[in-house]
């Protein structure tokens, strides 16, 4: 950031497609490893790639070549990197395997198919991405929520399917809450989530997400260290829904919508 003239400075630039923003051009979800040191970018459809993030003798930054983490056959719902300290970069995914047209049971074929979280280990000592694991997920499943890891949370992500949310974590039991409903909503209609935000004070650390209906809950993890005991869920507010929210440090909330005043 350029100071003086009040704009961003280009630090590199990559050229994912020459034809527009396709299903398969990278750039529909970016998601960045908490201490800064790899970027994962990926497409609605089968590309991802990895940079790895370092710095030269002139504390300049520098990001290394494309490592590939494709998938054909994928649609790609979200992208979230997890807080694992100074372990190797973990991203979790959500995937649907479509499988091929020609395979007679191919979920495209059959309209039956199942989502799934896929863990990408970025191994920086190898230099590549491995596909680590993968694990069956509600097909509600539509939003992933990082969890900062130790000392500020216990780490692990939140996923947020219809109705309700997960809490997870390897290793860790899922913790399960429903979101607080209006007396008057239908009951055959379900809640997704469409946006949120972290804040983070000293110890005082809790998230908003909205609702596509514009509800806005506080959502506070109750925890010891890495072992999460509950979650809490709290009605906050309800205004016009939003692509992005943003709490300031000064205790302001900019909603970004393309519908109502900001």
């Amino acid at each position: 950031m350029n100071i003086e003239k009040r704009e961003f400075i280009k630090i590199h630039q990559e050229t994912f497609g020459k034809t527009g923003c396709r299903r398969i051009v990278p750039g529909e979800f970016i998601a960045c490893d908490p201490k800064g040191r790899a970027i994962m970018v990926g497409a609605l459809e089968k590309q991802k790639f990895v940079y790895i993030i370092n710095r030269d003798n002139e504390n300049k930054m520098t990001i290394s070549s494309p490592l590939e983490a494709h998938k054909s056959h994928t649609l790609t719902y979200d992208i979230a990197s997890l807080d694992v300290g100074y372990e190797n970069p973990l991203f979790v995914t959500l995937e649907v395997d479509y499988g091929d047209s020609d395979e007679e049971n191919a979920s495209v074929n059959t309209g039956i198919f199942q989502k799934f979280l896929v863990f990408y280990e970025m191994d920086l000592g190898l230099n590549h991405v491995v596909r680590k694991h993968l694990e069956a997920v509600e097909n509600t499943a539509h939003l992933l929520i990082p969890i900062p890891g130790s000392p500020d949370g216990p780490g692990g992500f939140v996923v947020c399917c219809e109705n309700f949310l997960i809490y997870k974590k390897i290793g860790h039991d899922e913790r399960i809450t429903p979101y607080p409903k209006r007396y008057e909503q239908n009951k055959n209609k379900g809640l997704m989530i469409i946006a949120y935000t972290i804040h983070k004070r000293k110890e005082n650390i809790f998230y908003l997400i909205q609702t596509e209906i514009g509800d806005i809950y506080k959502l506070t993890l109750h925890f010891t260290t890495d072992d999460v005991h509950g979650i809490q869920l709290q009605y906050f507010d309800t205004s016009a829904p939003c692509n992005s929210i943003c709490l300031l440090l000064s205790g302001y909330v900019f909603l970004a919508s393309e519908t109502s005043n900001q």
